[in-house]
């Protein structure tokens, strides 16, 4: 994934990524409804994060696939590549309000990459 902060739709990268992560994460709260290894909690809160993020992005140009994103500690590595992406994209705006909207998306899809990596089985997150 190519998260050049000069790339023009750089937002519009990071909406459709928060779509695939709110389906992945519901997903992944279902299956630990099943699976106790996996943190339920955790995962519900991973996609209310994501859906934080969303508050501050673009609507996506495309309807995200169902959850395909699997769980594992991939997406987190890409969650917080992305949000270091607009981290630096918020600090080269000049609008004060893009500044702030960059920023506050990075800061919920760091707390998201956070919950999801707490959500995953013993051995694959946080819980080792």
């Amino acid at each position: 994934m190519n998260l050049s902060p000069d790339r023009q739709d750089l937002e519009q990268v990071a909406a459709s990524t928060m779509d695939r992560t709110i389906a992945a994460a519901y997903a992944l709260a279902e299956l630990a409804a099943r699976d106790e290894r996996y943190d339920h909690l955790a995962a519900l809160a991973a996609a209310a994060y994501a859906t934080e993020a969303t508050m501050y992005l673009p609507l996506p140009e495309a309807v995200p696939e169902d959850g395909d994103a699997g769980a594992d500690l991939s997406l987190v590595g890409q969650l917080n590549d992305l949000a270091d992406a607009l981290d630096e994209l918020g600090e080269r705006s000049s609008d004060l309000r893009r500044i702030r909207d960059r920023h506050m998306a990075a800061l919920h899809i760091r707390d998201a990459a956070i919950a999801w990596r707490n959500a995953l089985m013993v051995g694959q997150g946080a819980a080792e």
